[in-house]
């Protein structure tokens, strides 16, 4: 009988033992290079301002990603990453910088990055600057935006 048990024991352990080895901490992206394709994107996302091309700015996002502005609507999807482009194009923002303070819980799908802000206008004069979150989520097309909320430093800017 207690040969039995022992065997038994042997067995879950060998299960166990193996199920766990199915985790590989391998797979996970090194961090300093998702930030540099991070800071790619953000870059493409400024550029998206200065060349007054959508189809950049929507190339920073996952197609069903939502922007999550201060004192506005969740902004989901194409079509409102595309309101929210000409929103703020409109209201002369021409450039935008991202400075990457730090990036959380990365895994092979997901980070979170945390940040600062600043937008200037046509003629390169500051409109404002703030803080953000974005959780970035790994596509076939590389790292893009998924949630993205972000709110100014000083109220109305």
């Amino acid at each position: 009988m207690k040969k039995i048990i022992s065997m038994a024991i042997t067995a879950i352990f060998g299960i166990v033992t193996t199920s766990c080895a199915k985790a590989d901490p391998g797979t996970v992206p090194d961090k300093d290079s998702v930030k540099a394709v991070i800071s790619g994107v953000n870059k493409m996302y400024g550029e998206a301002f200065i060349k007054g091309d959508s189809s950049l700015f929507l190339d920073c996002y996952t197609p069903d990603g939502n922007i999550m502005a201060a004192n506005a609507p969740n902004l989901g999807k194409r079509s409102g990453q595309l309101l929210f482009y000409k929103t703020a194009y409109k209201s002369g923002v021409r450039n935008i910088l991202f400075t990457t303070v730090e990036l959380y819980g990365l895994t092979e799908e997901y980070v979170t990055e945390q940040g600062v802000y600043e937008l200037f206008g046509a003629d390169k004069q500051s409109l404002g600057k703030g803080k953000y979150l974005v959780v970035w989520k790994k596509t076939a097309d590389g790292w893009r935006m998924h949630r993205d909320m972000f709110n100014a430093d000083v109220p109305g800017r």
